[in-house]
């Protein structure tokens, strides 16, 4: 299957059968891909079937969060149930959902990527990510924020005040604000193109 959006001038596509992302026709990295150059692969020890077995849980949460939220679909999730908990404690509301992006750099595209939710809490705006994972690395979803949050304020010129995350796994559930840190990450995307041109 295949996805195609108009941001910003340029066409985004998604290819979801190798996970491939396209700026008009020419083959961009995931934010998440430019992310393992700091982190490398953090599951490479895991066994290939707990993986596929974890990601497989994880895309089911996300899917019951989105059509919950688009839809107003019930589902009987533990994470659904502990999401509505904690968006109703917490007063959120959820803009928008799986959100694509591009990433420039110096006006070019350099990677693109698709964010869990664009959310609106205390008159604020922030973007928001889903994790299923069995612990919450805050380092990395503070980074990964801070890279869609300027992937979307490039895209859509709308500005970004927070960045979040949420922790949602069996009985877990918890919800980290994370650390606005634009110049943090763009120093990452920076180091990204230099090892990106050192291997050309």
């Amino acid at each position: 299957m295949v996805e195609s959006w108009e941001i910003n001038g340029f066409t985004l596509e998604y290819i979801d059968d190798t996970h491939t992302y396209l700026v008009d026709g020419i083959i961009v990295p995931s934010i998440t891909q430019l992310i393992k150059m700091k982190f490398k692969n953090k599951y490479d020890a895991v066994p290939k079937e707990v993986l596929k077995k974890a990601a497989d849980k994880g895309t089911a949460m996300h899917l019951a969060i989105e059509l919950y939220e688009k839809e107003g679909k019930e589902s009987d999730l533990v994470e659904l149930k502990n999401y509505k908990f904690l968006k109703k404690h917490l007063k959120w509301n959820v803009i928008q959902s799986e959100i694509p992006i591009i990433l420039f750099y110096n006006d070019k595209p350099i990677a693109a990527g698709r964010l869990d939710q664009v959310i609106e809490m205390n008159g604020k705006k922030g973007i928001n990510d889903l994790k299923r994972t069995a612990s919450f690395d805050k380092e990395y979803v503070a980074l990964q924020t801070n890279l869609y949050r300027i992937g979307y304020k490039q895209s859509y010129g709308t500005e970004i005040d927070f960045v979040s995350g949420l922790h949602l796994r069996d009985n877990t559930r918890k919800f980290y604000k994370l650390p606005v840190n634009e110049e943090y990450a763009i120093g990452i995307i920076e180091k990204y193109l230099e090892k990106r041109k050192e291997n050309e």
